[in-house]
């Protein structure tokens, strides 16, 4: 393109300091991937989907889980398994926002927030906190095992814009 730092910058809309930052350092790609290694050694999988020219879409993470309820008992030992289907604690790292708010702004105590944070399950408070998340455009994920009487897979992720909920916008790189 021929085109300077700063005219690229300018033609693309960004602070000609981001694109100094991406073009001149390797240590950003390094630590993100160190990032991504770190939480792929400890069961955590990344979730979002991309396209060239395009947002992220649907982030989130979530255990790893097998590829499918048959595998064997061995196969699934490898994994880690909760005891509820959901989890409230990651809901509220998704949306980034405190025990405190979320309380206030799902109608609860924030000890009930607590409370649902660490797997007590209290019917009316849990479907008040669940659909609280999913207005917000959390997409809850996992599945059920009788076998085991656990559940792998399980974690967060924006919905879908095509489900009617908005989701907010991921903030600009520093």
């Amino acid at each position: 393109m021929n085109l300077s730092q700063r005219s690229a910058a300018a033609a693309a809309g960004v602070p000609h300091r981001y694109l100094t930052i991406v073009e001149t350092s390797d240590a950003r790609i390094g630590t993100n991937l160190e990032l991504v290694d770190f939480y792929t050694a400890a069961g955590i999988e990344l979730l979002g989907e991309a396209a060239i020219g395009s947002e992220i879409s649907r982030a989130g993470a979530r255990w790893s889980a097998p590829a499918s309820p048959d595998v064997g008992e061995a196969g699934k030992a490898a994994f880690h398994v909760e005891d509820t289907r959901v989890s409230f604690r990651a809901a509220r790292a998704l949306v980034n926002k405190g025990q405190a708010e979320i309380a206030e702004l799902a109608g609860l105590s924030r000890a009930t927030v607590k409370s649902l944070e660490s797997g007590k399950v209290w019917e009316e408070s849990h479907r008040t906190l669940l659909t609280f998340y999913q207005n917000a455009g959390v997409e809850f994920v996992g599945w059920g095992d009788p076998v085991t009487n656990g559940y792998f897979g399980i974690g967060v992720r924006w919905a879908s814009k095509a489900s009617g909920r908005e989701c907010p916008p991921h903030p600009a790189p520093p």
